[in-house]
């Protein structure tokens, strides 16, 4: 049997069944998406936005997989490939991508009591669900660092970071609509779980046992079936949350509170984190670029809140950073002797990015610290990151230490001198500025809780594990102050 052959025996009848009860309920009078809300056309549109965030989301992916030989086909068991990737396989997002949207929405027009009371509040219903897929996503960065994990490992760092944002946006909205949402997941899930096993036994493409856990489930490899649930899960958050009534309400509370420029900025700056970790051949550009979109990302931010003084509390963190760092690379004040080792862009022979960094994660510590005791408190969020970027930056060779100390090769002075610095620095931003010791918004504050799972990912993926823990130990002890958005606000 061919991967085309394939689908006509599994997907395209199970597609055209779905195709046909749609239309039927349509003529009936029913709205595509029923009690799930929002109109019949904003519910296709919808669909087909999630068909191109399919394809163009796994793609690059699913070509990294067959390249490194997680997976492949037999020769003449495709039409083409398209990359690495047969067009079977392209098809094979879409067809999903529709078949799970279609169900969801017939569950919506003929289920009924689609809303379930949640005693838990709406914030920490957020909060563990996204905490738990991004422990998820740490669990793939570990499993990256053995063979037999490489297929596991990329599952959970390819669909963890999505679920993140999914469940961080609306976990409690799709926890209220639970039931709809447990049967569009299991349904298409169990399907494909039982033609994914006879194709594999057909030998339409085969699993590499050597970067697999060799764990069986009825006869189907373990990672198999987590990529068949991962994307349904994907598919019908994605596609509950688009149709939820309050989501839009929401997203513009979101919108609101971060202005478009920064707004922008920013999703690019942890957008661009994402691979660096997974890139370690491309390190110091990707760390330039990413620092580089942090900086402006928080210039445009503390612009659109302070105004034009915001470009003069740019302008001396960015000559503090240049002072500072100069000074502790010639003399070793305040952060002990070390040098500079990476290519890249130099001014008085101090790396353009190291004082961008002073300036965004000044600010961003002081959103992040306790509103009492600012200027004492965000210079310790500030050390709490360097536990983190320090070990990290001198395991890629970015710098090093003179006389290393036992902890990530990194002496304990050079967190001394981060306080110290970070203190002197912060005093002078809210001397210039003191509206920055009331900031207590989202935005600055998501930037640091990104931050803080993407360092951690990065410590583990590179084996820097004591790092990692401690740096999550200190930068999540700061995140416990905040509190959540209230749900008036937020729906």
């Amino acid at each position: 049997m061919t991967y085309l052959q394939f689908h006509f025996a599994f997907t395209f009848p199970l597609l055209l069944l779905i195709v046909g009860l749609t239309w039927r309920d349509l003529r009936l009078g029913h709205s595509l998406a029923g009690e799930l809300g929002q109109t019949s056309r904003f519910a296709l549109v919808a669909l087909l936005v999630h068909v191109i965030i399919a394809v163009v989301y796994t793609s690059p992916w699913d070509n990294f997989l067959v390249y490194k030989g997680v997976w492949g086909y037999p020769e003449g068991r495709v039409l083409l490939s398209i990359g690495y990737v047969p067009i079977e396989e392209y098809l094979f997002f879409v067809v999903q991508t529709i078949l799970t949207g279609l169900l969801l929405m017939a569950l919506g027009r003929h289920l009924r009591s689609l809303e379930q009371p949640v005693s838990i509040s709406p914030g920490l219903i957020r909060l563990l669900g996204a905490a738990f897929f991004l422990l998820l996503f740490l669990i793939g960065a570990l499993a990256l660092r053995f063979d037999k994990g490489t297929y596991l490992g990329l599952i959970l760092v390819w669909s963890a970071p999505i679920l993140v944002l999914q469940w961080g946006f609306g976990g409690d909205y799709l926890l209220q609509r639970r039931r709809v949402l447990l049967l569009a997941i299991s349904i298409p899930t169990v399907y494909l779980w039982f033609a994914d096993a006879l194709a594999i036994r057909f030998g339409i493409w085969w699993i590499d046992p050597e970067q697999t856990t060799g764990i069986q489930l009825f006869g189907l490899p373990l990672e198999e079936a987590l990529f068949f649930l991962a994307t349904n899960i994907l598919i019908s958050f994605g596609m509950l949350l688009a149709l939820h009534p309050s989501s839009f309400p929401r997203m513009l509370y979101l919108v609101a509170k971060i202005r478009p420029w920064s707004r922008t900025l920013l999703i690019l700056w942890a957008v661009s984190m994402i691979p660096t970790p997974l890139v370690p051949g491309q390190f110091t550009i990707l760390v330039q670029f990413s620092t580089i979109l942090l900086a402006l990302g928080v210039l445009a931010y503390t612009v659109e809140t302070y105004g034009r003084k915001a470009y003069l509390l740019f302008a001396v963190s960015l000559v503090f950073g240049f002072g500072v760092e100069w000074l502790g690379s010639t003399t070793g004040v305040p952060f002990g002797a070390y040098q500079y080792n990476a290519a890249a862009p130099s001014l008085i022979g101090v790396p353009l990015l190291v004082p961008l960094g002073w300036w965004a994660f000044t600010v961003v510590a002081i959103a992040a610290a306790p509103r009492r005791g600012r200027v004492l408190l965000a210079p310790l969020v500030l050390v709490a990151w360097d536990l983190g970027l320090d070990p990290l930056m001198v395991h890629m060779g970015f710098w090093t230490f003179d006389r290393p100390g036992v902890y990530g090769q990194v002496p304990f002075t050079n967190f001394a001198g981060w306080y110290v610095a970070g203190a002197f620095l912060t005093l002078i931003l809210l001397r210039l500025e003191p509206r920055l010791g009331q900031e207590t918004r989202t935005a600055l504050r998501t930037v640091f809780g990104i931050q803080a799972g993407l360092m951690v990912f990065g410590l583990l993926f590179f084996g820097l594990f004591v790092p990692g823990v401690v740096t999550a130990l200190g930068m999540g002890t700061f995140m416990l102050f905040w509190k959540s958005f209230p749900a008036s606000e937020s729906s």
